[in-house]
């Protein structure tokens, strides 16, 4: 699975561009820099919370997001783990980021178990789902790739090959940075604190 997730990852990276030197406005980011940050398709999904998740009602706060599965042995729950860590040290800072997970997974992620899943981590993580092309829709938009590998003749036992990364979303609603599995999460933590100080709030 190791060597699968490397591909999808790399495939995944396709049209990154990373921060080149020269002029930056914040040059000591530690995550993989969109330059520009991208433009993102408003996307509005089910939710964990029980209203739709609508992305550019979260203008003025920072977005983490990741894309995963409930069942995931490995990557997922690592991550959601790491992402807890990072939200509690945060402090008061963390009511200014929303942190995000999105099922690529909804034929066995029904909402249900995706809000108990989630909640396990921080009550205030959100979980969204959404299936057929509106999933492929967003997934194309930040270059995620899921592909579903059988364990047996059982349709209902499988690993979800996934691109394995955290995605950044600014306070403008534009996609700011990418982060791979494995990057240290205090890397992560100093970029948000980073942005926030230079970022007014807006109420």
């Amino acid at each position: 699975m190791t060597y699968r997730w490397m591909i999808l990852t790399l495939v995944g990276l396709m049209g990154l561009s990373a921060c080149s030197g020269g002029d930056q406005a914040m040059p000591t980011l530690h995550g993989a820099i969109f330059d520009p940050p991208r433009a993102l398709t408003d996307f509005s999904l089910t939710s964990t919370t029980g209203q739709l998740f609508t992305l550019s009602e979260h203008r003025g706060e920072l977005v983490l997001l990741y894309f995963g599965y409930r069942t995931c042995p490995d990557f997922c729950p690592t991550t959601s783990i790491e992402l807890r860590d990072l939200y509690q040290e945060l402090g008061e800072s963390a009511e200014r980021v929303k942190v995000v997970f999105v099922t690529v997974d909804p034929e066995r992620d029904d909402l249900e178990s995706l809000t108990r899943y989630i909640a396990a981590f921080h009550k205030a993580f959100i979980g969204l789902r959404a299936e057929g092309d509106s999933l492929q829709s967003l997934m194309g938009q930040f270059g995620v790739i899921a592909e579903r590998r059988p364990l047996g003749d059982d349709p209902q036992s499988y690993l979800v090959d996934h691109t394995a990364s955290i995605f950044l979303i600014g306070t403008d609603g534009r996609l700011q940075a990418q982060y791979l599995y494995g990057k240290d999460y205090q890397d992560i933590l100093s970029d948000l604190k980073i942005i926030l100080k230079a970022t007014p709030r807006t109420n």
